[in-house]
């Protein structure tokens, strides 16, 4: 219990996620000075086997390493071949990212409600599809599963593609099926925050080879050329276009290919804490998050309270007994931001102001989430029981 409030879980996620594997992956690829994917002195073709790897976890046959997670979201928007202009459904609950993706892609958002999951509610989602409807966006936020199968009907009943934003869920199973593998297209991050991180890094996944002959194209320049050697990348029938950069180093491939075995057993345990957490205060008035599937899920723990002041005092009570806890994006639905909410875009203002999403807001500011890590120990998980229980009370009185 020597750490202080706020420094637990940093503890927690460094020893899980970072060691000699790493090290030593990082200095070889420094040794080889190879750290391009294409080509050097030395090259280990850590990127290629990074792409390989992955898409046995994610149970795809292709997969694109990329920069970064709003770059595999992007990437996927654009191997999709979503027109200019169409409308993307985004749930109200989700980072920015997601927004800009749809931007970058030159595409519109549309905002649509969550449910007690705080993932986009299937029920809702109907309400939201226009003329003008190209496709939806589920997110997998914070380690677990969106309701993917009411939302694929829906989805394929009216024609639409589905982009998965799976950047918090790499490791995560719904129903038995890798995220990242439900709908037309997945994108992940490996910021420093996800399962598994080198900082910053991305991967797009698909079943669809035309799909995928598109994304490696676009975050390749367009795939014409790699470099001056000449190489290309896609099928030599397809049209060409212009294209951009989003290339994975062999740098970040070596780090995410040291931590990639270790997905798993991480998901799995910290499944198990967060079941523990709940058993261990099942007594108490709480009512936790609804996860589409438990099962599958990477561990959270995510309960609402009464009212808004009643989640800041519960956060407040758990930092500082030194229990990492927040109120996802602090209470406030991605349209709370002023760039969404005015529809400004680097072309100019692209859509009118969304709606009040009331239901997606009153669930988020009602939230309290607590951070977990694979390397907590039994005694680290009893302390955050005996804060929830603290907290909890405290709160009630």
């Amino acid at each position: 219990m020597s750490d202080g409030p706020g420094m637990r879980y940093e503890t927690w996620r460094a020893l899980a996620l970072w060691g000699e594997a790493e090290e030593t992956a990082a200095l070889e690829v420094i040794r080889s000075r190879s750290p391009f994917r294409y080509y050097g002195p030395a090259l280990a073709h850590r990127t290629d086997a990074f792409e390989a790897a992955f898409s046995e976890v994610a149970g795809v046959p292709h997969t694109v390493a990329v920069s970064s997670g709003t770059a595999a979201l992007t990437a996927a928007l654009i191997g999709l071949g979503i027109p200019a202009g169409a409308e993307v459904i985004v749930p109200a609950v989700t980072f920015v990212a997601s927004v800009g993706a749809v931007v970058g892609a030159r595409g519109v958002p549309v905002f649509a409600e969550v449910d007690d999951s705080l993932t986009l509610d299937p029920a809702r989602l109907e309400e939201r599809i226009t003329g003008r409807t190209w496709g939806v966006m589920p997110v997998h936020l914070h380690h677990a599963a969106a309701d993917m199968d009411p939302i694929t009907e829906v989805a394929r009943r009216h024609g639409l593609r589905v982009v998965e934003d799976a950047a918090q869920a790499a490791g995560v199973r719904y129903r038995g099926r890798p995220v990242g593998g439900l709908g037309d297209a997945g994108a992940f991050s490996f910021q420093l925050d996800k399962n598994i991180t080198a900082g910053e890094g991305g991967a797009v996944t698909t079943s669809d080879a035309d799909v995928h002959d598109r994304v490696a194209r676009y975050q390749d320049q367009g795939g014409q050329f790699t470099t001056a050697k000449g190489a290309t990348r896609g099928t030599a029938d397809a049209p060409p276009f212009i294209g951009t950069n989003l290339r994975m180093t062999e740098l970040t491939a070596a780090v995410l290919g040291a931590q990639l075995p270790r997905l798993l057993p991480m998901c799995r345990r910290l499944r198990d804490v967060a079941r523990r957490v709940r058993a261990g205060t099942a007594d108490l008035p709480v009512r936790w998050r609804r996860l589409p599937d438990e099962e599958g899920s990477g561990g959270d723990l995510t309960l609402f309270l009464g009212s808004r002041l009643a989640a800041r005092t519960a956060v407040a009570g758990l930092n500082a007994a030194g229990i990492p806890a927040h109120t996802l994006y602090q209470g406030q639905p991605v349209t709370a931001n002023r760039a969404v909410r005015e529809g400004r875009t680097p072309w100019g203002v692209e859509w009118e102001r969304p709606p009040r999403l009331r239901t997606s807001e009153a669930l988020l500011g009602r939230s309290v989430t607590i951070a977990l890590g694979a390397a907590m120990t039994d005694d680290d998980v009893d302390a955050v029981i005996a804060a929830v229980r603290k907290s909890c009370q405290e709160t009630a009185t």
